[in-house]
């Protein structure tokens, strides 16, 4: 189910007609025009928001519930709003297309797509995604400080017990509420809830991959990405250059967003000076667009370092409100078309 929401969340972002639709107990309700959060329906026929789970239960309830696991109140205030921000992660907002929504469908994709991967570059991304999907969620740096991500799944870290599963404290808190009123509402929030956890962070031997028609589509999978930069440069910087046709269609788009996302966190985050040789096998427009791109999402890249590298002709324009990452065409740079970069000869 919780991957048949990702996908309705891409559909709504790449279509800007596509239909709402409802997932079982769990639906969409217009909270204000074009957002649609996710909400379930709960015993007496009303709609309960599930970023607001909290609002179910008396508030004494819940915090005596929370006070027997055992955490600190920074552990207890990192889990409440944790699973409060799960809520927000599928919501659709067709009001606009903007960095924030492409950010977090990035970094859900590679959070699956690494999850059943043990190797150290994918141990060390997923950590690093995770802490970026808890920013985009409006986390504060307190709270996503004390999540990460073991072979057993998402944790918290505690003074007495160290890395406690979130699945495990869920277990615990939901327990002590099986005897209360409103059991069929204590289910529907703890089933999503595990659900999310389970997609993200349980390694499996589910297939879920994004299918679309793009020949290009195999190398939004970070493992396939590396994989054929190892095998030969050529093929990511044809898939680069390919970003930036202008005849894409929106999924083609994100496709490329995904991309060159991860050309800049797998390869130059950690060697910048692979665009010397990417100048080589790309035109000196598609070079700038892509220069261009990689500097506008300041995407775990340093500006200035790129701008030693490659030259100011480089440069970024002023940035507008209208420019949307999406729309990676909107993406200009003041390139000098006969100027020469020095070192990439």
């Amino acid at each position: 189910m919780i991957f048949e929401m990702y996908l309705h969340k891409i559909e709504h972002f790449t279509n800007a007609r596509a239909e709402i639709e409802s997932f079982g107990n769990y639906v969409y309700v217009q909270d204000e025009p074009d957002l649609f959060p996710v909400y379930f329906k709960k015993e007496n026929g009303k709609y309960a928001e599930l970023s607001r789970w909290q609002t179910c239960f008396p508030k004494v309830m819940l915090q005596r519930a929370l006070k027997k696991l055992g955490l600190s109140e920074e552990g207890k205030y990192a889990f409440e709003v944790f699973l409060s921000r799960l809520g927000y992660l599928f919501q659709i907002d067709n009001r606009q297309r903007i960095d924030k929504d492409i950010f977090i469908l990035f970094y859900i994709h590679q959070l699956l797509s690494l999850k059943n991967n043990k190797e150290d570059y994918a141990i060390k991304a997923k950590g690093f995604f995770l802490r970026f999907l808890c920013f985009e969620m409006g986390m504060d740096d307190d709270s996503y400080n004390l999540l990460c991500i073991t072979n057993a799944g998402l944790c918290i870290n505690t003074v007495q017990h160290g890395n406690v599963t979130v699945l495990s404290l869920l277990e615990q808190f939901y327990a002590q509420l099986e005897k209360k009123k409103n059991l069929e509402d204590i289910k529907a929030i703890k089933y999503y809830q595990s659900s999310v956890l389970n997609f993200l962070f349980v390694a499996n031997n589910e297939d879920n991959h994004l299918l679309f028609n793009d020949k290009n589509c195999y190398l939004i999978d970070p493992g396939n990405f590396i994989n054929a930069y190892k095998k030969s440069k050529k093929i990511i910087y044809k898939a680069l250059d390919q970003c930036f046709d202008k005849h894409q269609s929106t999924k083609n788009l994100l496709i490329s967003n995904f991309i060159l996302m991860n050309y800049a966190y797998y390869i130059l985050r950690d060697n910048l000076a692979d665009l010397k040789t990417l100048r080589r096998h790309v035109s000196s427009d598609i070079f700038g667009r892509i220069i261009s791109a990689i500097v506008y999402r300041g995407f775990f890249v340093d500006e200035e370092k790129i701008l030693r590298l490659v030259g100011d002709e480089y440069k970024f324009g002023p940035e507008g409100e209208e420019r949307k990452l999406f729309n990676i065409f909107d993406l200009n740079v003041n390139v000098r078309p006969q100027s020469r970069v020095l070192g990439f000869e």
